[in-house]
């Protein structure tokens, strides 16, 4: 289990609302949740604080899509009484991942984002530096990311023939 409190928080406990809370409570709460861990409102903070301010939004934006859901909600509810805190929809990620266009990757972080973008258009167009370069800072924003390694790993070694 992970140290993280985050990771112990139901998704009730996570917008402060009561399981029985009604839909307009549930779109409040995710409000006041949102004036306070919006990445936006981080601006200027240091990396750190950006990125966990980010993930705690991320988690707050899935707690809201699964209970303002009646179906998603009606099954997470379950999940908590199975002792699941989170709610994993199988299909959508199958399905997200069979849409996904072949040779994209996903990347969590914001900042990640358009390095990807511009990574992959270089890498389209082949200039591999500029790929590289590109790559080298998506991953500086998301260090994890097994797939981001592999495709960085795949250009330096392009460019070294």
């Amino acid at each position: 289990m992970s140290d993280d409190r985050l990771d112990l928080l139901d998704y009730y406990e996570l917008l402060r609302i009561e399981p029985t809370a009604s839909g307009d409570d549930v779109r409040r709460a995710f409000h006041e949740f949102a004036m306070r861990y919006h990445p936006d409102r981080y601006t200027g903070a240091p990396a750190d604080k950006v990125e966990r301010a980010s993930q705690i939004y991320r988690r707050g934006a899935e707690a809201y899509r699964v209970l303002a859901s009646p179906e998603q909600r009606k099954r997470y509810d379950q999940l908590i009484a199975a002792g699941t805190l989170r709610y994993v929809d199988p299909t959508a990620t199958e399905e997200r991942a069979a849409k996904r266009p072949e040779g994209t990757l996903d990347v969590r972080s914001i900042r990640a984002r358009p390095f990807l973008q511009k990574a992959l258009e270089a890498e389209k167009q082949g200039d591999l530096a500029r790929a590289k370069l590109n790559f080298g800072m998506a991953m500086q924003h998301e260090p994890d990311n097994a797939a981001l390694k592999q495709r960085y790993d795949e250009i330096v070694a392009k460019l070294k023939k």
